[in-house]
């Protein structure tokens, strides 16, 4: 997928401040695209480059654009940085290292840990090749990858006030969708950018090695705490008031619990990881011929499965002969061991 139906300057949506407008992302900000903030003041400033060609390209015909700020590196937030070329482009110092070192973001993604390092180096193959084809569901073989992670001049880290002349962003960590994930808190103007606490019908998304269940529904409900009153969603829905968000997020959780359920369900029977996966409980089996939509499914599978075993609401097998590693006190004690994965043949039951 190349290019959505992008927004003209005319469908730019306004906020409760001139100087932080919503550019729509293409094909209504569903993935593999997002919106984008553009702070129009003293340092003129994109909030991530997920909106697609189009829309930035319309910004940088009447715009010199100062600075990119990427509230984390995946590809639905970063893919236009190329088009910045005159621009200083951010991370989080947190992730930072995947645009130093792309192997970092092969790890962060899961492709290491599912399909080995070897993977990791195919990959970085693919993407540095224009003339790769596109995979089915996922912007896994996309150039953009390469294009737009070639190039960092500056971190900032949470806390961080970002003076951008008359509008100043306070800068909220909120780890689980990926470890540096933050917001920006536009404080005085009342206005949180909060990414991919998006509140889609799909959920939260961490499927990521560096994604955590519970630290991300910590982060949604620390993000509603802060009572602005407006919220900016990374995709789809876009500017919520302070009372839809709060009133979404809760919603938006709810799809934590529905997958515990799928699972704990799926494991009457007993199974193990890589059975559990292929019943596609996160991300349905007709998409799973995307090798990264399977990758996806059998790491949030899996976190589930180690948030239900740490609870006391699901145990594993091991079979004859595989050694246990001992636990601290803390952890049942399956859930310690090195090779506890699709292939290690342990089995997993509801309690």
């Amino acid at each position: 997928m190349r290019e959505g139906r992008g927004a003209d300057m005319n469908d730019w949506i306004g906020t409760s401040s001139p100087r932080i407008r919503v550019i729509p992302g293409g094909n209504g900000g569903r993935f593999p695209y997002s919106h984008t903030v553009f702070i129009d003041d003293d340092v003129k400033a994109v909030i991530d480059t997920g909106a697609g060609e189009a829309p930035l390209g319309e910004l940088l015909s009447g715009v010199s654009v100062d600075r990119v700020v990427n509230t984390h590196f995946h590809f639905d937030h970063i893919f236009c940085n190329y088009l910045f070329e005159k621009s200083e482009i951010l991370l989080n110092g947190r992730e930072a290292a995947c645009f130093r070192d792309r192997r970092t973001i092969g790890h962060f993604l899961g492709i290491a840990e599912v399909y080995g390092d070897a993977a990791v180096e195919d990959w970085l193959g693919r993407i540095s090749d224009p003339r790769t084809g596109p995979s089915p569901y996922s912007p896994q073989n996309d150039h953009r990858w390469w294009l737009s992670s070639a190039r960092i001049d500056g971190t900032y880290d949470w806390g961080d006030v970002l003076d951008f002349g008359r509008t100043r962003a306070r800068v909220v960590g909120a780890p689980g969708h990926s470890q540096g994930f933050c917001c920006l808190f536009f404080e005085e103007e009342g206005i949180a950018y909060v990414s991919d606490i998006d509140l889609t019908a799909f959920g939260p998304w961490y499927g990521g090695t560096d994604g955590d269940i519970d630290g991300f529904a910590r982060s949604c409900r620390e993000m509603a705490a802060l009572g602005a009153r407006h919220y900016i969603t990374g995709h789809e829905k876009g500017m919520v008031d302070g009372a839809a968000f709060r009133e979404g997020v809760e919603r938006f959780l709810e799809r934590i619990d529905e997958r515990d359920r799928r699972v704990l369900e799926a494991l009457r029977e007993p199974r193990t990881l890589g059975e559990l996966a292929d019943l596609g409980l996160v991300y349905p089996r007709r998409f799973h011929e995307d090798a990264w939509v399977r990758m996806w499914n059998y790491l949030m599978t899996k976190k589930h499965v180690l948030r239900l075993a740490g609870r006391g609401e699901a145990a594993g097998e091991a079979p004859p002969g595989l050694p246990l590693r001992k636990n601290n006190g803390n952890e049942p004690e399956m859930l310690l061991h090195p090779l506890m994965d699709a292939s290690s043949g342990i089995r997993f039951r509801r309690r």
